[in-house]
């Protein structure tokens, strides 16, 4: 009979899902990748499928077998509503069957990756945005992190598509003037602004996710655009009153709070036009915040919250020795 020495943890993304397994001492380590399980996109079948793909891999690179498991701890992209949470975990008690497992939302994951404190604020934008706040009871405020209609606020399509209304309205002589008018055509592959809006209209206005305009906005930025500066300032300071307002409602308005920023707008952010908005932000309602930058792969939080899970606190030395590991692998 297995003794049950290994747990694991999971990021489950939109475009592929990271495994890490490691035994209770955290001394065995194995990663491995299988597609996406965000269900929202693929759907829970799929969900489900990559799951336990990445789960195998990581077994085989042991030589051991779910028997061995002694718990899952899940951070997924799309576990937002209620119903999601339900939808997903009956899916994966399926799945994993008598495998004990938690699951939470994938921003959860990277607050563990960057601070050990179990309350405080967390603030993802990448391809979209999402925040959450979790207070000192373990109570967490969340948002539906939907569409901008549906309340929510940021990221980078949102910013990509605000650029592109700014350089159109440019172009057609109702807004001020911005480079981005100059620089988009080019950038996407077109000729001129005329061509670019025919491929976005024919494409269901999909074409322009092809190319990083928020890195071109960033750069056009930097180099004194002024409507580019403006767009990326607003982001920021809208993002950073949703994240004020509701460390207020967590009730940790007087409290120093640990503010996890992930996401690649933040950790992109080389010029400092944008990180620095936002605290400023969120200090306009909390008048103490720490903020942190997620650099490391939100898997390894998810591998910290597993052990923890099973009432594991390694020291400092293994911990930095697993982060290391996570690390490396995530970069191979």
């Amino acid at each position: 009979m297995s003794d049950k020495r290994y747990v694991i943890g999971i990021d489950g993304g939109g475009t592929k899902t990271a495994c890490m397994l490691a035994d209770l001492s955290g001394q065995e380590l194995a990663y491995s990748v299988a597609g996406g399980s965000n269900h929202q996109t693929i759907g829970v079948f799929s969900a489900m499928e990559n799951v336990c793909k990445s789960i195998d891999l990581a077994c085989v690179q042991l030589g051991i077998g779910r028997e061995s498991i002694n718990h899952v701890f899940l951070g997924m992209a799309g576990a937002d509503l209620p119903e999601d949470m339900d939808l997903l975990s009956t899916n994966l008690r399926a799945a994993l069957g008598a495998i004990p497992f938690h699951l939470v939302n994938d921003s959860w994951i990277a607050f563990s990756s960057a601070t050990e404190c179990q309350w405080g604020a967390v603030s993802i934008c990448g391809t979209g945005n999402n925040l959450g706040v979790k207070d000192k009871t373990g109570h967490v405020y969340s948002v539906r992190a939907l569409r901008y209609m549906l309340g929510n606020y940021g990221g980078g399509n949102h910013l990509a598509e605000m650029a592109l209304h700014r350089a159109f309205r440019c172009d057609e002589g109702t807004g001020p003037y911005t480079a981005l008018t100059k620089e988009l055509p080019a950038f996407c592959r077109c000729s001129s602004m005329d061509e670019l809006a025919h491929r976005i209209y024919v494409s269901d206005y999909r074409y322009q996710r092809e190319f990083n305009i928020p890195k071109l906005v960033f750069d056009l930025a930097y180099d004194g655009d002024e409507v580019s500066q403006a767009l990326i300032e607003n982001m920021a300071w809208e993002i950073g009153e949703m994240l004020g307002r509701l460390i207020i409602k967590a009730g940790l308005k007087h409290e120093v709070v640990p503010l996890v920023l992930s996401g690649s707008l933040y950790l992109k952010d080389q010029h400092h036009l944008f990180i620095p908005h936002i605290q400023r932000a969120v200090e306009q309602f909390v008048p103490c915040v720490k903020v942190l930058l997620a650099q490391n792969p939100p898997v390894y939080g998810a591998l910290l919250d597993s052990l923890l899970a099973v009432g594991k606190r390694l020291p400092k030395e293994r911990m930095e020795q697993i982060r290391i590991f996570a690390k490396q692998a995530f970069s191979a």
